[in-house]
């Protein structure tokens, strides 16, 4: 062997070399190993892959992968760290300035939030994604006109932004512009895009038309959203206000018994039934159900401990608050 090598001109590696190139082979199989792993949900073990691959080597896009796995663990304050300095190696990346907005909003940061959008900006000023996360922030920080304006430019971009147009809709519906949001949500609803209609659409489509006076209408959406998923206590919720509206009382408790026979946890379902019952003059029932609510959300109970020396007087009052028509 060592004849062959002399003839060939071969050399032996040398220990550097031998080192280095196990070190490249271990790296390799750490990044791959992680991009597996996150694929089969194993966020844990993927974070710690990456972790060991980056200390072996720094790799702008096994960071980003770190970064990526810890968000997906809800560890954002470090994935975001990861980020910012991606940004500065990758000052051009749109997609690292999305990610630290997305970081941010999981901190509830909205105003670093804001000016990462912008940063974001700044690259692609067209960037469809980047006008629907700057949307949001200005949405948390209660900018609404600002908000509606970047959720138009998107929509401009991408016509088929579905939660652009549902976001605009929330935005509008809760500004009173009740013709504009439901234009959105039809939109939807025709678009074969969309196909089957999200039910967040179907959701606040029915919420549109109780708002307007329309329950017999409201009552159909909400049904549709109830066969699709059983178990959306919010439909439950919001098709017993609908028959409540439509003066059909014993439907409005038959649908909340039905949600918390489904769901025994449904805090929400215990406390409107509760309203129900009171309106239906069983005060007991009232009683005992607004005990189950606080029971059943240790929060809940927090927030109104020592307060309600009245109860028929609170239900009465949070009941008005939901119901559009004031009854």
């Amino acid at each position: 062997m060592g004849f062959l090598k002399t003839l060939f001109g071969a050399r032996e590696e040398s220990p550097e070399e031998k080192t280095e190139k196990r070190r490249e082979r271990d790296f390799n199989v750490l990044k791959y190993d992680g991009v597996r792993a996150c694929k089969m949900g194993e966020v844990k073990y993927a974070i710690r892959c990456f972790r060991e691959a980056l200390a072996l080597r720094n790799d702008s896009e096994t960071a980003s992968y770190l970064a990526e796995a810890l968000l997906s663990d809800k560890q954002a304050e470090e994935g975001r760290s990861i980020l910012a300095k991606l940004a500065e190696e990758l000052p051009d990346h749109i997609g690292v300035r999305l990610a630290m907005a997305r970081a941010d909003e999981m901190m509830q940061d909205y105003t670093r939030m804001d000016e990462d959008c912008q940063a974001a900006l700044q690259i692609d000023s067209c960037h469809a994604g980047a006008l629907y996360r700057s949307a949001q922030a200005k949405h948390a920080l209660h900018d609404e006109l600002n908000a509606v304006a970047l959720l138009t430019q998107a929509i401009v971009q991408d016509g088929h932004l579905t939660e652009a147009y549902l976001l605009r809709a929330e935005i509008l519906r809760a500004m009173g512009s009740l013709t504009e949001a439901e234009a959105d949500i039809d939109h939807l609803l025709e678009s074969e895009e969309a196909r089957p209609a999200p039910e967040e659409a179907v959701m606040l489509k029915a919420a549109l038309r109780l708002q307007q006076g329309d329950a017999p209408t409201a009552i159909t959406y909400y049904n549709k959203v109830k066969t699709q998923n059983p178990l959306m206590g919010e439909a439950y919720v919001g098709l017993s206000t609908a028959y409540a509206a439509n003066r059909q009382l014993d439907r409005a408790l038959s649908t909340l018994d039905e949600a918390v026979e489904l769901m025994p946890d449904f805090s929400e379902g215990y406390k409107e039934r509760g309203r129900i019952k009171l309106m239906l003059n069983d005060k007991a029932g009232a009683t005992d159900d607004l005990k189950k609510a606080l029971e059943t959300s240790p929060e809940a109970a927090k927030a109104v401990e020592g307060q309600f020396s009245n109860i028929e007087q609170e239900m009465n009052g949070q009941y008005k608050n939901r119901n559009p028509y004031g009854f």
